[in-house]
């Protein structure tokens, strides 16, 4: 239990001691200024990010970095847990955008940092938002920045992976840019598992890129279950 706590106080008290930062950010993206406070952004993120890793006791392992391509792409990640986000934010290349769903925006202090990373919100209950929020993420994409794209929709907290929604291929099919399939497993055991933070090993697994540029329709159609395939493959404690 003490280590919920510290892991708690840690979240919210970063956030809070890097709110100048994070206005300084925000002021300079509203001048038209981002590539200047980029790397700054993604430093503050990563150093977040890491430490909440490490002080859950999460202990990280991944195969196939060399499978992150220099060139925009969108990532499409199994979802077990709240843990994945940090996971992603850290192993998976720079920081980049993610496609989270709407509630995220309603944390205090997430908002901000999120909007600042570009991130794309999804409220799935309101058909008309999520279209609008699959445009914003294709146009991100076309314009050269990476995506994280979490296709079951919710957590699986350790039992099987869900189907895989379609969005995350249009944005990528759309702008032409690879899919990048990642398994993440274990994430669950540093929370939902025990209902509290608990240490646990992580293994994620990137995959080699899937071009989308000049497929088929019969290839598109086929890419949801052909990517969540290809990620249950990696997974030991489930196939």
């Amino acid at each position: 239990m003490l280590r919920t706590i510290i892991w708690f106080i840690y979240f919210f008290l970063y956030l809070a001691v890097v709110s100048p930062v994070w206005l300084y950010c925000n002021h300079k993206i509203k001048k038209g200024q981002r590539a200047q406070v980029q790397p700054t952004i993604e430093k503050m993120v990563t150093n977040w990010a890491s430490r909440l890793l490490w002080l859950a006791g999460g202990k990280v392992e991944v195969i196939g970095k060399e499978n992150i391509p220099d060139e925009t792409a969108v990532f499409v990640s199994n979802h077990q847990s709240d843990f994945d986000i940090p996971v992603v934010l850290t192993q998976v290349g720079k920081p980049h955008a993610l496609m989270a769903k709407q509630s995220l925006a309603k944390v205090p202090g997430i908002h901000g940092w999120m909007n600042l990373l570009q991130c794309v919100f999804l409220d799935r209950d309101d058909e008309k938002q999520a279209v609008r929020a699959l445009m914003d993420g294709t146009k991100l994409v076309k314009a050269g920045n990476s995506m994280t794209i979490f296709p079951e929709g919710t957590r699986s907290k350790g039992g099987p992976v869900k189907e895989f929604k379609g969005g995350a291929f249009r944005i990528a099919t759309s702008a032409k840019v690879p899919i990048v399939p990642v398994t993440i497993e274990g994430t669950y055991h540093l929370l939902e598992e025990h209902g509290r933070i608990h240490p646990g090993q992580v293994r994620v697994t990137i995959h080699e890129p899937i071009p989308t540029a000049g497929m088929s329709r019969q290839e598109v159609r086929e890419l949801p279950e052909r990517v969540r395939a290809q990620i249950i493959s990696a997974m030991t404690e489930q196939k």
